[in-house]
């Protein structure tokens, strides 16, 4: 399915949609990228694409406190908003760059030649291999089917117990003053969401936290939600190069070190703009929660667009 930069982001977009995390999906695409699977350029552009993808599973959850009925549903969409107009608006950024230029392709070639020359990088997988000498015992013994469907329902049983406990820590009324004067300053806001995602390397499930803090009122539009957003985003690096370092491979780390760049620039952007940037999604969002038809007309092309890109690359393959 994935032949070029735009075929590569609309698969990076479902596949992080669908594990509900980018840090677990950029991390597969290390892995496939040192045992030479998948070509460098191409792993790029999945990355790119799993930006956006993450913003999936928390809109999905507004729109369901919208048919609910829950209240303050604008503060809930204000959440769901920032995440997805950012992510898009790096999508715009980078996708063009990538696309014309392949300056990401770039970076992760210049970041290979970096780490190439770095001896401890292949210590790391001899380590593991001594710390886990039961690993390749059980993969003998385990079918691939086995492996890949028994570790999506980990992960998904991981993810969804992560989610339900701490979203019932912080709707505690004792967690609320603390809440609130953590999304009260930017740069506390900021350090909360880097470092949440370090301990659950899943951007997904900790902005999903956010929207039954907002429904409930906990959280309001006036917080800083952006800086939590873009704290979360380079937390989930962290996870990546845990993966690219297990395999001991340059290539896998120059991957990772396109992810952490998307990111640190993207956070360095949004960061000068935070206050026109939150006017215009407090805009928007109390449009969509004033509107079902329009949030229905939203999700379905929001969905449609990745999913017929990769359609039409299967159509013309076969």
């Amino acid at each position: 399915m994935i032949k070029d930069t735009t075929s590569g982001v609309s698969a990076g977009w479902i596949g992080t949609a669908l594990l509900h995390s980018s840090g677990a999906f950029d991390s597969i695409v290390v892995a496939f990228v040192s045992t030479g699977v998948m070509p460098l350029g191409l792993a790029v552009a999945t990355v790119i694409g799993a930006e956006l993808g993450t913003t999936v599973t928390p809109f999905l959850i507004s729109v369901l406190n919208q048919v609910r009925g829950k209240e303050r549903q604008s503060a809930a969409f204000n959440v769901t908003i920032t995440h997805l107009l950012y992510n898009l608006s790096t999508l715009a950024i980078f996708y063009p760059l990538e696309l014309f230029f392949g300056l990401l392709t770039w970076v992760a070639i210049q970041g290979s030649s970096i780490f190439l020359k770095a001896p401890w990088l292949n210590t790391i997988p001899n380590t593991l291999e001594v710390l886990t000498p039961w690993i390749p015992v059980f993969l003998s013994y385990t079918p691939p089917w086995f492996g890949l469907i028994g570790g999506a329902l980990m992960l998904v049983l991981a993810l969804g117990g992560v989610e339900r406990y701490m979203t019932e820590l912080f709707n505690m009324p004792r967690s609320w003053n603390l809440i609130r004067g953590t999304f009260s300053k930017p740069l506390r806001a900021f350090l909360a969401g880097f470092l949440f995602t370090l301990i659950i390397p899943s951007t997904t499930v900790m902005v999903s936290l956010l929207i039954p803090l907002a429904s409930s009122g906990v959280i309001s539009a006036e917080y800083y939600i952006l800086p939590y957003i873009l704290g979360s985003n380079i937390g989930t690096c962290f996870s990546v190069m845990l993966a690219a370092m297990a395999t001991g491979e340059s290539v896998a780390m120059g991957v990772w070190l396109v992810q952490l760049c998307i990111n640190l620039v993207g956070a360095a952007i949004f960061m000068m703009v935070m206050k026109p940037f939150s006017r215009i999604v407090r805009a928007i969002a109390e449009q969509i929660a004033a509107s079902p038809k329009l949030t229905l007309s939203i999700t379905i092309v929001f969905h449609l667009i990745p999913i017929s890109i990769i359609l039409f690359y299967i159509l013309r393959s076969s």
